[in-house]
């Protein structure tokens, strides 16, 4: 394999306070250091938590929809001051270089969602979406007319 050509090995990663929910492997072949300031990647990981949270909301309130009767009978559904705490992370990594993480409320989601996320059907669209801007040559490195 070429210099030019050479692969970078990068982690994603999701938890919920400290418990993974997903952890994924990817390479990106020709690797740009100055990705991991950029504010496309910033965006990119702005968008895939508000996608995550958008997926739970709308399975939060198919929940409680479904569960209407059940729920209604029901005086406390659960403790909220231990809730309130509960945060999802989402962490871009080489090797264990966090270079980029953000952190969004759990405890907005119905206990039986926010227990079982699933991203697997979106998460072949994250990591090639990374993959592609990770690899990119034209990127945004200022901010306000800071360099970041």
């Amino acid at each position: 394999m070429s210099n030019n050509q050479e692969l970078t090995k990068l982690e994603f990663l999701l938890t919920l306070e400290g418990n993974i929910i997903c952890q994924r492997y990817f390479n990106v072949r020709d690797f740009n250091p100055q990705a991991t300031r950029s504010m496309d990647l910033h965006e990119y990981v702005k968008s895939i938590c508000r996608k995550i949270s958008d997926d739970l909301r709308i399975k939060s309130s198919n929940y409680l929809c479904e569960n209407k009767e059940y729920i209604l009978g029901l005086e406390n559904v659960e403790d909220t001051t231990a809730a309130e705490n509960e945060h999802f992370l989402l962490q871009i990594k080489q090797n264990d270089h966090v270079f980029i993480q953000r952190i969004f409320p759990a405890y907005v989601f119905h206990p039986k969602v926010r227990y079982t996320v699933d991203i697997r059907p979106m998460l072949k669209n994250f990591l090639s979406d990374l993959t592609t801007i990770m690899s990119m040559d034209e990127l945004e490195t200022t901010y306000l007319g800071y360099k970041l």
